[in-house]
């Protein structure tokens, strides 16, 4: 018996020792005694070279030039698109506020503001325009998004969310106030409120205004984009705050390309125009209108339209349309 147990007692040690050289049961642990394989890199948004042995000379590619479009569709109702010619050798960007053409950079950052204000009027299809005042001269630009933020929290407890884009009038005696452009009818009463209970009972005053008979939604919208931003050059605003506010949430349709054309193609500007007008017409149809700019000796450009009956459009595809001379805006029909 004895001995018997001994065998016994040999033979499950072995099997213990044989377990530990090979792979783990699921629920045991096992100890680690040499490091394992290094990984394979993974490619990520910025890849470096570690391996200084390697030539870091890149490589030509046998494509030409790169172009970057952006298009945001919004329907028939409205289309718009910008492409320009990428930079293969950009140059450094230099620390904000020290740029020597600070005017020029001013005036295209203020187009950009107004293109995200139409786009986002766009998008949530606004046709009402609320105006939130107040009776004291406020000149405390803090002061009035703070008030701002806090009516949108209100109605979203009261459960009326109420998507918005906004900017701030600045009065000639330097009285600020904020303009909403929103979609729908909006309870008034409701807003008055709100408002009262943060600015005060009778300090205060809410406006609606809602859209005119027979006027179409893209035209409000652009309207509004208008009538809300032409005051941003007089806005109160210190260097790097906002020129617009938003509620969040609100999802412009944007589709982003890159085109590579071969590295002998000629009349490269001239046929990126004609894609993207030719594209343009297939989104909205045969029977609209266009507006279309380029720059930079055809280096980029824009182009949007909108559905018009009274329009139409004939490609003929057995001709390139050559581009405007740069640098003025053209209507197409």
């Amino acid at each position: 018996m004895e001995q018997e147990y001994r065998e016994q007692l040999s033979r499950s040690q072995g099997h213990v020792e044989r377990r530990g050289a090979g792979d783990a049961h699921a629920g045991d642990c096992q100890q680690r005694t040499a490091a394992g394989p290094p990984t394979t890199s993974k490619l990520v948004r910025k890849t470096f070279l570690v391996n200084h042995t390697q030539s870091n000379v890149p490589t030509h590619s046998t494509g030409g030039s790169t172009w970057s479009v952006k298009i945001h569709d919004f329907g028939k109702q409205w289309a718009e698109a910008s492409w320009g010619k990428v930079d293969p050798h950009p140059g450094k960007k230099g620390y904000k506020g020290t740029s020597k053409h600070k005017e020029q950079n001013e005036k295209r950052a203020q187009a950009r503001a107004k293109g995200e204000i139409r786009r986002k009027c766009l998008s949530i299809q606004a046709d009402h325009l609320v105006t939130l005042t107040y009776r004291d001269n406020m000149e405390d630009r803090d002061r009035v998004l703070t008030d701002l933020e806090r009516l949108r929290r209100m109605l979203s407890r009261n459960g009326y969310p109420m998507p918005y884009v906004a900017v701030l009038e600045c009065q000639k005696r330097g009285a600020i106030h904020p303009h909403l452009a929103v979609r729908g009818f909006q309870d008034i009463r409701l807003l008055r409120r709100c408002w009262y209970k943060i600015v005060g009972k009778a300090q205060g005053q809410v406006n609606v205004r809602g859209p005119r008979p027979g006027t179409s939604p893209v035209k409000l919208a652009r309207y509004l984009s208008k009538y809300i931003s032409k005051d941003l050059d007089s806005q109160p605003r210190e260097f790097e705050e906002h020129r617009y506010f938003c509620s969040l949430g609100i999802a412009v349709p944007t589709e982003r390309y890159q085109i590579v054309l071969q590295r002998h193609a000629r009349r490269a500007e001239g046929k990126m125009f004609c894609f993207m007008y030719y594209d343009m017409v297939r989104r909205i149809g045969e029977y609209c209108a266009l507006k279309h700019w380029t720059g930079g000796a055809g280096t980029f450009g824009w182009i949007s339209g909108s559905e018009d009956p009274n329009c139409r459009i004939i490609i003929h595809t057995s001709s390139l349309l050559p581009p405007h001379p740069p640098g003025q805006e053209t209507n197409s029909s």
